[in-house]
Parts: C-alpha cells; structure tokens; sequence
C-alpha cells in the first residue's frame, strides 16, 4: 500500500476512503448515486455482487449491516477491496472470490446491492466495464438470480443506464416477481470510452442517450428498488 493514492468519499454523514488502483473498478456515479439511496435496517445481512473496490460494502457496513458479503471474480479486486475495508476499520465483511451468486449457494439475504458491468460493446473491454454485445448480460444475471437469494420481503437494489434499456429492466423485474420503484435519477455525460462508441450504440435497439445543454451526449441512470413479495 506504500505510495498509493487514497481518495476520500462523501456520502451524507459518512466518508469512506478508497485506495486507487487503475485495474480495479472504482467508484463511479452509478456507484455514488446507489450509495445515496442506500438504507437498510440494522444488522441487516446484505450481499454486494461484484464488489470492485469494495466501495458499497464497505458503505453497507458503516450504515449499519450485521453482515456482508461481497463477491467479485477478479482476485486482485478482491484483495485491494479488503485493503479498503481495513482503511475504513470495518471488519464484518466477508470477501468471496467467485461469479455473482456462485460463492452464495443457498443463502439468503435481507438486501442485495450491485453495480454490474454495463457498457455494451461488440468488442470485449475491460471486465469490469463491459457487459457484452448488448450491455446486459452481467445486469439480466442479477436480476434473475436475486429473488433465490433473497428473504421473503427482500430488496434488490440497482442503477441501470439508458444504454441497456431501461424499460426492458424494469419489465425484466416485475416478470422476476419484483414490486419495483425508482430511488433516483440522474443524466451523465460521456467518457471517452462511450464517445468511441456512438456509432455502435447508436444502432442498439434498447439503447438511449440524451443531449445537454452543450450538445453532449449524456447517458441517463435510475436506481431501482426490487421487493421480493
């Protein structure tokens, strides 16, 4: 850790502090703006899919969780998230090395959260950004796969981006068994990545993007509950 960046962030009461690693998913404006609607009663058993930096779990703990666990596929996102949760002194989060569900086999939990890969390229990009051809196929896996995973009046939580279609998400969670409503909304604009990419995304039947007022194109973001009934 000798020599590495941290970057401190604020949400409400709380600061979190995580260290920078480029190969490593840190947190993005989906992430921020999921942590801003996250809530959860205390000691709640909460599962983070594809933790990254470990940002969200390490955020779930200081609101107040009983227990998290917090997969991710990478190794070296693993170890750098446990590195985050020993600087925030939080200690209740256990870290799994696996696909999504596939470290949690027949558990069952109060809250899901997750932040899934969604930039749709022909092209595979790094794995922690690319959601395939179509931008869904980590985010459809999630959805279909909480309700299993999730107590009877369980929640999933989940920012999903207009690039993947945000009505087909919201249908995908109703036809999951969940009662659904929208926590936030926000219009980003484009990184460099997504700006290589107009053309392709242009052609995307689900895909949607807006305008702002400096004729940049913008992605739009809601963050989505789930209710397991």
């Amino acid at each position: 850790m000798s020599g590495r960046r941290v970057i401190k962030y604020r949400i409400g009461s709380e600061t979190i502090r995580i260290m920078i690693d480029r190969r490593v998913y840190m947190p993005s404006a989906a992430t921020l703006c999921l942590a801003k609607n996250l809530h959860m009663e205390r000691g709640s058993r909460v599962l983070d899919l594809g933790t990254g930096s470990g940002f969200l779990a390490i955020f779930a703990s200081k609101l107040g969780a009983g227990e998290v666990v917090a997969t991710d596929i990478s190794p070296r996102a693993l170890k750098a998230a446990k590195i985050n949760a020993m600087l925030n002194s939080v200690d209740n989060v256990d870290f799994r090395l696996g696909s999504l569900y596939e470290p949690v086999r027949g558990e069952a939990f109060d809250l899901i959260i997750s932040n899934p890969p969604m930039t749709p390229s022909r092209n595979p990009l790094p794995r922690y950004t690319w959601g395939g051809p179509n931008g869904r196929e980590v985010l459809d896996e999630v959805i279909r796969g909480a309700p299993s995973h999730l107590k009877s009046g369980g929640r999933l939580i989940i920012p999903v981006i207009s690039l993947v279609g945000i009505g087909r998400t919201y249908r995908l969670m109703i036809d999951s068994g969940f009662k659904v409503r929208v926590l936030d909304y926000l219009v980003h604009p484009f990184g460099k990545r997504l700006i290589k990419l107009l053309d392709y995304l242009s052609n995307l039947p689900d895909a949607d993007y807006v305008y702002d007022s400096c004729w940049r194109p913008c992605w739009r973001l809601l963050v989505f509950e789930g209710v397991r009934s």
